[in-house]
């Protein structure tokens, strides 16, 4: 049972949505602006241990509002509230740990480039998350670090290009709290401009390096050889309202894992395929 977790608990840090950079496209917002992003991730992931092959499907579907709280001297304050977070095919009581992240609230700040240079209300996240259950809390801060969270709002807000150009590059780095790192090397292509759309492609290659665990999850990753060549993504950006509108990336990564439970050292294969969808809308599309 405690391996199984293991492995179905990688599936919730293996296929982060890739953020991505318009290039000339500019941003219109003002103190006081909202609206509302829903995102929907879908994994289908088979694991060969011990010779047997489970097959794991798992879909996410988040809702976030989005605050406009600050824009002094190009300093963008963004606060993300989750209105609703859902799971299906997830482990047992995982329903009633998503109900706990409605209300949640955390705010980013934003340089000139849409860096995110502080996250505030990280401590608070997960307190709330881990409702007074000191090990849920050491849970929830291993498969969603800080620095993962702050890739919510990347997501979303996307960076312009560091330079002139209708294609460039952008590597982000995911630190997972001991269990590794992801490493995300994207190239972004402007498609074209149509109807006041401007429609980015993306690829991206995506490792994971194997990290020394963390005491707070019953399994730790000895050694990874995982990668992805194939990321493929588009991202439709609003040039009128001055925002993105929507985008899709689809993943699929491969490779071996050693894993350790209770002492014992399991090797595993996964082929992995994911697939995430945002879309932003003005109207809360969360019925209470």
């Amino acid at each position: 049972m405690r391996t199984l977790f293991a492995l179905t608990a990688l599936g919730l840090f293996a296929a982060p949505a890739v953020a991505a950079d318009p290039v000339n496209l500019k941003w219109s917002l003002k103190e006081g602006d909202a609206f509302y992003a829903t995102t929907a991730q879908e994994i289908d992931q088979n694991i060969k241990v011990m010779g047997q092959t489970i097959n794991q499907k798992m879909t996410t579907t988040t809702v976030a509002r989005f605050d406009v709280k600050s824009i002094k001297a190009g300093i963008l304050q963004i606060e993300m509230t989750y209105t609703k977070v859902t799971m299906e095919g997830g482990p047992a009581g995982t329903a009633t740990l998503t109900d706990r992240f409605k209300g949640a609230a955390l705010t980013a700040t934003f340089d000139k480039g849409f860096d995110i240079t502080k996250l505030e209300g990280y401590d608070k996240f997960l307190d709330k998350l881990s409702d007074g259950d000191d090990m849920m809390r050491k849970v929830f801060e291993a498969v969603m670090p800080e620095n993962a969270v702050r890739m919510l709002f990347s997501q979303v807000f996307i960076a312009p290009p560091t330079g002139a150009g209708d294609k460039w590059t952008r590597t982000d780095k995911v630190p997972l709290a001991g269990l590794g790192e992801l490493v995300n090397k994207t190239t972004y292509t402007v498609d074209g401009v149509k109807n006041d759309i401007a429609t980015i492609k993306t690829t991206a290659d995506v490792t994971f390096k194997a990290g020394k665990g963390n005491a707070a999850l019953p399994f730790k990753i000895v050694k990874a050889d995982m990668k992805s060549d194939d990321v493929k993504g588009t991202i439709l950006f609003d040039t009128k309202a001055g925002r993105m509108k929507s985008s899709s990336t689809t993943m699929k990564l491969k490779g071996s894992m050693t894993i350790e439970v209770q002492n014992q050292q399991i090797d595993a294969e996964i082929d992995q395929k994911a697939t995430t969808k945002v879309e932003i809308s003005e109207k809360n599309p969360v019925k209470d």
